[in-house]
């Protein structure tokens, strides 16, 4: 009887010091953590560090400066230029009536020429300043996207992060939580209580529980690399979010109006729509290059010699008009040009139906995800409470002689699951909530914001 009151006694210790050790790191993985950085300070990093933004923002400047130079086309060109020759010409035969000239002479000679041209008619250079035009909407809508896409990818790797930073937490809770149990094992297998076989199997669940300790290591190097990739920031501490938090409901859960919204308002598929646009008015100014064009000049030509055959001599001349040209035969560039354009036009009608398509998927899919989630969410908040009272049962039973230590720490792992499938259920719903926003383009800084809040509660 002594050593069986000894043996329940040693249970009820390693049970309390499990319980105790396990309730810890739970309690540790929804504390606050000492400055923190959330989805915000994350998204902010991003847009200064992030390669693929930066080389958004630079075609964008790129396209500005192509309107700047699609609008130069039809401004006043001025145009000057000078020379300064050292000459040397030689005059045998008749020369303006005289005859039998022989003579040569050396002489320098200086000039200047002004000209002053605008265009007045120049089809293909008015269509050309239409097309930079919506060519800048295009590229603004394309930097909408990109913007919009690094908030995604920024969500993405930092909850990928999050969620590896926990399941190391857990793994190294079940860590201590086997090695306890093995270490006690081992004495009552000393004082003959527990079976060798016993201590064998726990000693082989504290190496299996090891191994999911490293591999949780590994995952959580990689996420947190992947996020460095994006904000440069590879020792960002990350801001855990409570997995019991309200959630954000949608405006609206009607998916044809989502999906509507996408069609008008996704910054690709509007991106794909103006460039459509563009590429039909390419069209319109490969076959302008066939249009007669008119110019207004003004020109003043002087030059001063200062010897010659006709002497010294100072000549100016100035004029103004207008100048007429017309093509007649380019040898068929311009025709293969305009079948180049066409072809353009035709690509670019196919992207915007493949965009239309995509921002359709998205919309939808990401709709259907995000009604699932919540469903899932409660199911999860349901089994989440049930293995507490598991884990209650088991305490009940280990003290009562008639469940065992393994009972207990499977009961603790199943919880821990539950609160593991339950974050990220949770995390799953937040980044659905922000593609569906995405895909819909109406995605902001205000919904990291949001988001964030959460983080911070």
């Amino acid at each position: 009887m002594e050593a069986t009151g000894e043996h329940v006694t040693g249970k009820w210790i390693y049970w309390a010091g499990l319980r105790a050790g396990l309730l810890g790191a739970a309690l540790a993985l929804v504390s606050p953590i000492v400055q923190a950085e959330g989805l915000t300070h994350a998204f902010a990093h991003a847009m200064e560090q992030d390669p693929t933004w930066a080389e958004a923002r630079a075609r964008y400047a790129e396209v500005l400066a192509d309107r700047d130079l699609a609008r130069a086309g039809y401004h006043p060109v001025l145009t000057v230029a000078g020379r300064a020759t050292a000459n040397h010409r030689e005059v045998v035969g008749d020369y303006f009536g005289l005859q039998d000239i022989d003579r040569s002479d050396d002489f320098e000679a200086f000039g200047y020429s002004i000209q002053l041209r605008q265009p007045i008619l120049r089809l293909d250079r008015w269509r050309q300043r239409d097309a930079a035009s919506l060519r800048v909407a295009a590229a603004a809508a394309r930097l909408n996207a990109a913007e919009v896409d690094l908030m995604l990818r920024v969500a993405d790797a930092y909850f990928a992060a999050l969620d590896a930073e926990q399941d190391l937490e857990f793994a190294k809770a079940e860590l201590r939580a086997i090695s306890d149990r093995a270490d006690q094992v081992r004495e009552q297998a000393q004082l003959e209580i527990a079976t060798e076989l016993g201590r064998s199997e726990a000693d082989a669940q504290r190496e299996l529980a090891r191994a999911r300790v490293l591999r949780a290591e590994q995952a959580l190097l990689t996420r947190r690399a992947e996020l460095a990739l994006i904000t440069g920031e590879p020792t960002m501490v990350l801001s855990a979010i409570r997995s019991y938090g309200y959630l954000p409901e949608l405006s609206t859960t009607d998916r044809e109006a989502w999906v509507q919204q996408a069609r008008e308002s996704n910054p690709l598929l509007v991106a794909t729509r103006l460039e459509s646009e563009v590429a039909s008015r390419a069209v319109d100014i490969e076959r302008a290059a066939r249009l007669p064009t008119l110019d207004l000049i003004a020109q003043r030509d002087y030059i001063d010699n200062s010897g010659g055959v006709s002497g010294e001599r100072e000549d100016s001349e100035d004029l103004i008009g207008l100048e007429l040209r017309l093509p007649v035969f380019d040898g068929g560039a311009t025709r293969a040009r305009t079948t180049a354009a066409v072809a353009r036009y035709e690509q670019a009608l196919a992207r915007q139906a493949r965009a239309q398509r995509q921002a359709e998927f998205q919309a939808t899919s990401a709709h259907s995800a995000l009604l699932l989630g919540r469903e899932q969410v409660a199911a999860l908040r349901t089994a989440r409470s049930a293995t507490y009272d598991a884990v209650e049962a088991t305490e009940g039973g280990v003290f009562a002689g008639t469940r065992t230590e393994v009972d207990l720490v499977q009961a603790l792992r199943e919880r821990f699951d539950a609160e593991r499938a339950l974050t990220r259920a949770v995390h799953g719903y937040l980044l659905n909530s922000l593609r569906l926003k995405a895909a819909a383009g109406t995605l902001g800084t205000p919904d990291l914001m949001s988001v964030n809040r959460m983080l911070d509660d």
